[in-house]
């Protein structure tokens, strides 16, 4: 007996491949690339979150100042004293300076102790702040700011000993004589301030502004002040006889566009952020253009100091912040408040219209269509949109008959401003107020009857998408 199986035959089946299924399967993988590719290089539609801002159009340029300033000049060479300090005020009675022509009383003054000068708070503030400043402002690489602090520190000194470096000067004239009068005296020439430092633009006027004076502008000032012998004819100190004066800046056309219409600006001198409203006229001298901002205080403050950054401040405004790019037009019919009316409860509410048409046979009946508000002006005049309606359809007040006279007709158009609000996850046409508006961005008023408050969220590329639409 055989065992089981043991004759038995393996057949194998030819399996049956199916081309239509491999191909279906293809199709629907290149479906699903291009669906891929479509999803990833198309441009979605974008929501931005409107937020309270505000913007200030500015702009930081670099003026030159000028004065009523001049500089003095000694009329006979010798060795230079000084009785005043930088930045004092003077009157024409006071001593400033004396020029001594062989050096022998400029030794004796030189020599003389002057005892004990006793050093007011204010006195100790002062050079406790100038020590203060050269700290923070100190650069290795800038020598010339290390003179200047000894500069600043001799000056402080110089204002202390006056009085005692006077009386010395009397005693030693009483004592030596001044026959042949190499020693002299000055006054000050005219009331105003002192410094004892000069740049060579002391007669700079608007008028002569030019291009190259903003070629290289950065302040070049020299101390006057040396205990070497000065030649007649020499500078000694500089003289400004007014508080009033006045920064120059050079514009670009597009600069002076921004200040046609304008008699007054806020500007902060960067300096030391000093903010204020001055007086700004402009003028053209060598085919160039120029802003002449004018002041009548802190002269003092800005003495030594010839070019300046200044920050103009052309336009500001504060209110709801959107970027350019969701502003849209909307074309809108226009019509009386009194066409406007409430929809009954049975047809769903809302505000509407009634709209006349006519029947087949010509007979007059009145429909209600529940529309939009857009805005209502001051004259009481409502906005819709214009895409509702046909041009011409006709509006009647609300309870008029069929056989009223009483009518309007839809043609005048009005284009609104706005932007596309999708708060409630569909977009509904909101119209903005604008305040102001530069390259990128619009600041609109907040929370108007019709327009935008804060936290509302907006389409940022509205030209993708329709009103009415709903966001994904």
């Amino acid at each position: 007996m055989s065992r089981r199986g043991e004759n038995q035959k393996v057949v194998k089946m030819k399996k049956k491949h199916s081309v239509g299924l491999g191909i279906l399967l293809t199709l629907f993988a290149v479906y699903l690339i291009v669906l891929f590719i479509q999803s990833v290089t198309r441009e979605h539609v974008s929501i931005y979150e409107v937020t309270e801002n505000q913007i200030a159009d500015d702009e930081t340029i670099r003026g030159v100042i000028i004065r009523d300033e001049s500089l003095v000049t000694t009329d006979m060479e010798g060795y230079v004293n000084y009785y005043v300090g930088d930045s004092a005020k003077v009157g024409v009675k006071t001593n400033v300076y004396s020029i001594d022509k062989s050096g022998t009383i400029s030794e004796k003054l030189s020599a003389l102790d002057n005892g004990e000068i006793a050093i007011s708070e204010e006195d100790s503030r002062e050079i406790r702040s100038s020590i203060s400043e050269f700290r923070e402002d100190f650069d290795l690489s800038d020598y010339r700011s290390i003179q200047d602090f000894r500069y600043d520190l001799d000056n402080t000194l110089l204002e202390m000993s006056t009085v005692n470096l006077t009386e010395r000067l009397n005693q030693i004239i009483e004592e030596e004589g001044n026959k042949d009068e190499s020693f002299q005296i000055k006054k000050a020439k005219a009331a105003g301030v002192v410094s004892l430092s000069s740049d060579g633009l002391e007669s700079l006027s608007a008028e002569k502004v030019t291009a190259d004076i903003f070629e290289n502008p950065q302040d070049q000032w020299n101390q006057l002040r040396t205990s070497d012998k000065v030649e007649s004819g020499a500078g000694v100190y500089r003289l400004v006889s007014s508080e009033n004066w006045s920064i120059v800046i050079p514009l670009t056309d597009k600069q002076l566009q921004k200040f046609q219409g304008k008699d007054s600006v806020n500007v902060t001198l960067k300096k030391d952020d000093l903010q204020m409203t001055v007086p700004v006229s402009t003028y053209s001298a060598g085919g160039n253009s120029y802003a002449k901002l004018d002041f009548d205080k802190y002269m003092i403050r800005y003495l030594n100091t010839r070019y300046i950054d200044v920050r103009i401040e052309f336009n500001h405004a504060k209110g709801l912040k959107i970027p350019n790019t969701s502003i849209l037009k909307k074309r809108c019919y226009v019509f009386p408040k009194s066409y406007l009316t409430q929809g009954s409860e049975e047809g769903g509410g809302g505000i509407g219209v009634f709209v006349r048409t006519y029947d087949k046979n010509g007979q007059p009946e009145e429909s209600f269509y529940k529309t939009e508000v857009y805005y209502i002006d001051s004259q009481d005049n409502v906005y819709i949109d214009a895409e509702l309606f046909d041009p011409g359809a006709i509006l009647v007040p609300v309870g008029a008959g069929t056989d009223s006279t009483e009518t309007f007709a839809l043609y005048d158009t009005r284009e609104l401003e706005g932007v596309y609000n999708c708060n409630d996850g569909y977009c509904i046409f909101n119209i903005i107020d604008k305040l102001y508006e530069n390259e990128e961005y619009t600041i609109v008023e907040n929370d108007t009857q019709y327009g935008l408050e804060t936290y509302d969220h907006i389409i940022l590329n509205p030209d993708m998408i329709s009103e009415n639409d709903i966001i994904y």
